[in-house]
């Protein structure tokens, strides 16, 4: 009977644990973003974008990333280009990053209505020439 009753508990636990994890994933990046900075990389860019030139709609339900790319002006980098990428967010140490299309593309970090995703923040470490995107809502 202790088996039973410690084996009831620990499922109930652990099931709490991966749904509260679950929702915070879902909430941090759902919707509609819109770039509004893309800076660093080896060159150190510093490049502003206006709303709506650059977007990027994540789909929580189908785990799909649409990125629309307007951007005509002759940058070094300026993040994905148009098209459709699935994506999933990895939980490690209570910090979160995106990975795009089965590779790790960005750490993350949401503040104040905007999502910055940083390629020098990686769960393997910290790097020095990956650039940091600042999206909007």
């Amino acid at each position: 009977m202790k088996i039973w009753i410690c084996t009831v508990i620990l499922t109930i636990g652990l099931l709490a644990c991966s749904g509260g994890d679950d929702v915070a994933q879902k909430d941090i990046v759902a919707g509609t973003w819109n770039v509004q900075n893309i800076s660093g990389g080896f060159a150190g860019i510093n490049d502003d974008y206006a709303t709506g030139t650059i977007t990027w709609t994540f789909n929580d339900t189908s785990k799909t990333l649409q990125v629309t790319n307007n951007n005509e002006a002759d940058v070094i980098y300026d993040g994905l280009p148009t098209g459709q990428y699935n994506y999933s967010i990895l939980s490690m140490e209570n910090e979160l990053f995106l990975t795009i299309n089965g590779q790790e593309s960005f750490g993350i970090a949401v503040f104040n209505q905007q999502l910055l995703l940083d390629e020098n923040k990686k769960t393997t470490g910290t790097g020095a020439d990956g650039f940091q995107i600042v999206l909007s809502k």
